[in-house]
C-alpha cells in the first residue's frame, strides 16, 4: 500500500515581511531624528535629480513602513496557493514587485503635483501668505473620499484577500504580477488621498506616518475597521475647517504651521 504524500507545507511569508516594514520603519525614524527628510525642491522651486532621487528613495522606505503590513494576508494565501506549483518564489516576487510599482507610479504622480502646487504658492502671493490653505485642502480632499462609493468598494476587496485570489490569481510569474497589480490598485484607491496628506504636511513626518499607517491597517484588517472610515472622515473634514480658518488667523489654529 503506498504511503500518502505528504502535505506540502509553504514558508510564511510574513515574519519577512513584518521585518522589512520593522526596516523601514527604523530608517524612517532615524532619517526623522537626524533631520535628513529636507524638502526636494531646488531654489528655482523645481527638484533637481539629487533630490527626485532622495525623494524616490524616501519614498519606498514609506511605502515599506506603511504598506507591506497590509500585504501579509494576500502573501500569505498566494504562498499556500502555489506550495505546490513550481516556480511560487517568482510568483510571490512579482506580486510584491506589482505592489511597489504601483505605489511608486503614484508616487510619480504626487510628487508631480506636489511641485506644481509649491510652485504655484511661490508665485502667487495670495496663496504663499495662506499657504495653511494646501493642507486645508488636502485634509478636506481625504476626509470626503472617506465617504465615497470607491473608498467602500476598494476597502470591500481589500479586506477580503481570498475572493480577490480566486478571481485573479493565475500560475506563473505572470500571475503574481496580475494577481499583485489588482490588489496594490485596490489598496491605492482606498489609501491614495490619506498618502496625499503626507505632501500637506512634509513628506517624511513621523508623526504622520504613524497615525495614517494605524487608520489604513485599521480600516484593512480590524473587524471593526469598515465602521471606521465615517468617523476618520468626519475628523479630516472637521481639521480642514480648522485649518482653512488658521491660515487666515482664525480660531485654535491660527498662525500653527506643519
Amino acid at each position: 500500500m503506498a504511503s500518502p504524500t505528504p502535505a506540502v507545507t509553504a514558508p510564511d511569508p510574513a515574519p519577512t515581511l513584518w521585518a522589512i516594514a520593522i526596516v523601514c520603519w527604523t530608517t524612517s525614524v532615524v532619517l526623522a531624528v537626524g533631520d535628513e527628510h529636507h524638502a526636494h525642491h531646488g531654489a528655482d522651486g523645481l527638484p533637481g535629480p539629487a533630490q527626485v532621487a532622495a525623494y524616490g528613495a524616501i519614498w519606498v522606505v514609506m511605502v515599506g513602513a506603511m504598506m507591506l503590513p497590509t500585504t501579509v494576508p494576500m502573501a500569505r494565501l498566494l504562498a499556500s496557493v502555489t506550495a505546490r506549483v513550481a516556480g511560487s518564489g517568482a510568483a510571490l516576487l512579482t506580486l510584491y514587485a506589482s505592489y511597489l510599482a504601483v505605489w511608486s507610479g503614484f508616487g510619480v504622480l504626487a510628487l508631480a503635483g506636489d511641485v506644481a502646487v509649491l510652485a504655484g504658492a511661490d508665485r502667487w502671493a495670495w496663496l504663499g501668505a495662506h499657504r495653511g490653505l494646501v493642507l486645508a485642502a488636502a485634509l478636506a480632499l481625504a476626509g470626503g473620499f472617506q465617504f465615497t462609493r470607491l473608498k467602500d468598494r476598494c476597502l470591500t476587496a481589500c479586506r477580503d484577500p481570498m475572493s480577490m485570489l480566486w478571481q485573479h490569481y493565475r500560475r506563473g510569474a505572470a500571475g503574481g504580477w496580475r494577481l499583485g497589480t489588482r490588489h496594490a490598485l485596490n489598496c491605492l484607491g482606498c489609501c491614495w488621498a490619506l498618502m496625499l496628506l503626507l505632501f500637506g504636511t512634509g513628506v517624511g513626518s513621523l508623526v504622520w506616518m504613524l497615525g495614517l499607517t494605524a487608520v489604513m491597517v485599521a480600516e484593512k484588517t480590524a473587524r471593526w475597521g469598515t465602521r471606521l472610515s465615517a468617523p476618520v472622515g468626519a475628523v479630516l473634514l472637521v481639521g480642514a475647517a480648522l485649518t482653512g480658518l488658521g491660515a487666515f488667523g482664525i480660531g485654535p489654529l491660527a498662525g500653527v504651521t506643519v
